[in-house]
C-alpha cells in the first residue's frame, strides 16, 4: 500500500508539473487522451471481465441498492447543512452536494481493492463503480449541477440543454455498453486467462487518474480557485466529513439491518471526492473553489489513512 501511496503522489506531481512547464494548452490536450484512454480502453476492459465472473449474490446486489440509498441520503443531509447552518448560496451548496456524492472509485479505490481484497470481492469493487458511482455522476451529479448552478439559471433553453448533456453523457459511456453485454454472457465469455491483465489495467489507472487529478488541482490554482493547501473551511469541512465518514457509517448501519455488507463496499463508500467533480462545476456554474478544495482534503486525508495502515501493518510484522 506505501507503493499505491507513492504512485499517487508522483502521479500528482507529475501532473502539476505538466500543467506548468508545457506550453498552453499541452496538458490539457493530455489529460483528454488519458481521460479517453481510461474511458474507452482499460475501464471498459476491466468491467467486462470483472462483472462477467461476477457472481451476483443477494447481499451484493442489495448491497449495490442499499449504497445508492445511502449516497442519496447523504446528499440529502449536505443539502439540509447547506442551506441552514451554513447558510450556503445556492452554487456552494451544489458544489457540496456533488463532493458529497460523487467519489473517486475508479482512479483511486478500485486499485486500492485490488491490492488489499481477493478476486471475487475485486469483481464485487467493479460492479459498484460501474453501477453506483458512474450514475451517481452521470445522472446525480450533473442534476444537482442543473438544480443550483448559474450556467442555465433563469433560461429555460439551457436547462434543456443541460438535460441533453445528462442523457448524452450517459449514451457516450462505453463502459455501461459492456457492463450490459458482461451481465448477459457466460462467465466462460471472460476466461480466467484475462483476470490478471484486468488487474495489471486497475493499477494502470492509478498512476493516469492521478496525473490528471495534478492537471486538474494545477490549473485550478493557476486559475486562483485553488490556493496550496486549499483553506479548510467550515463547508469544506462539512463536505469532507459527509463523503469520507457519514457516508460509510450510513451504509453500514443500514446494511446490518438487512443483509450482511461485502467489505470492500465500505472501503468504496468513504473514498475521497472524485475529479470528475471539477468537471461538473465548470459546466453547470457551481462553485469551483469549494470543489477543488474537497477534492484536495479528501484526497489527502485518504492518502494519510492508507499510509497510516501501511506503516501498522509494517509494524506488526516486527
Amino acid at each position: 500500500m506505501i507503493a499505491i501511496v507513492g504512485t499517487v503522489v508522483l502521479a500528482v506531481a507529475a501532473g502539476v508539473l505538466l500543467e506548468r512547464r508545457t506550453a498552453p494548452g499541452v496538458a490539457h490536450r493530455i489529460r483528454h487522451a488519458l481521460v479517453q484512454t481510461m474511458l474507452w480502453v482499460l475501464m471498459p476492459f476491466v468491467a467486462y471481465v470483472n462483472i462477467a465472473r461476477l457472481h451476483l449474490t443477494a447481499d451484493v446486489g442489495f448491497g449495490l441498492v442499499l449504497a445508492i440509498c445511502a449516497l442519496a441520503g447523504t446528499g440529502v443531509l449536505m443539502w439540509l447543512l447547506a442551506r441552514g447552518p451554513l447558510g450556503l448560496d445556492r452554487p456552494a451548496t451544489g458544489a457540496a452536494i456533488v463532493c458529497v456524492i460523487q467519489a473517486n472509485t475508479g482512479f483511486f479505490s478500485l486499485p486500492l481493492a485490488a491490492a488489499l481484497f481477493s478476486q471475487r470481492a475485486f469483481a464485487q469493487a467493479v460492479a459498484y463503480d460501474v453501477l453506483v458511482s458512474a450514475p451517481a455522476f452521470a445522472l446525480g451529479s450533473f442534476t444537482v449541477g442543473a438544480l443550483f448552478g448559474t450556467a442555465g439559471e433563469g433560461r429555460r433553453g439551457d436547462r434543456w440543454r443541460m438535460g441533453g448533456h445528462v442523457v448524452g453523457t450517459l449514451l457516450r459511456n462505453p463502459v455501461g455498453y459492456v457492463m450490459l453485454i458482461a451481465l448477459a454472457v457466460p462467465e466462460a465469455w471472460a476466461p480466467e486467462v484475462l483476470v490478471t491483465p484486468s488487474r495489471l489495467a486497475v493499477f494502470a489507472l492509478l498512476p493516469l487518474g492521478f496525473i490528471v487529478v495534478g492537471i486538474t488541482l494545477a490549473d485550478e490554482a493557476e486559475d486562483g480557485t485553488l490556493r496550496v493547501p486549499p483553506p479548510l473551511t467550515r463547508p469544506v469541512a462539512v463536505a469532507v466529513v459527509l463523503r469520507m465518514a457519514v457516508m460509510p457509517l450510513l451504509l453500514i448501519g443500514i446494511s446490518a439491518l438487512v443483509i450482511d455488507l461485502p467489505p470492500v463496499y465500505a472501503l468504496l463508500a468513504a473514498a475521497p471526492a472524485g475529479v470528475n467533480t471539477v468537471l461538473v462545476a465548470h459546466r453547470t456554474g457551481l462553485d469551483l473553489r469549494l470543489t477543488a478544495s474537497a477534492i484536495a482534503w479528501t484526497t489527502a486525508i485518504a492518502l494519510v489513512g492508507v499510509l497510516g495502515v501501511s506503516l501498522l501493518q509494517a509494524l506488526s510484522v516486527l
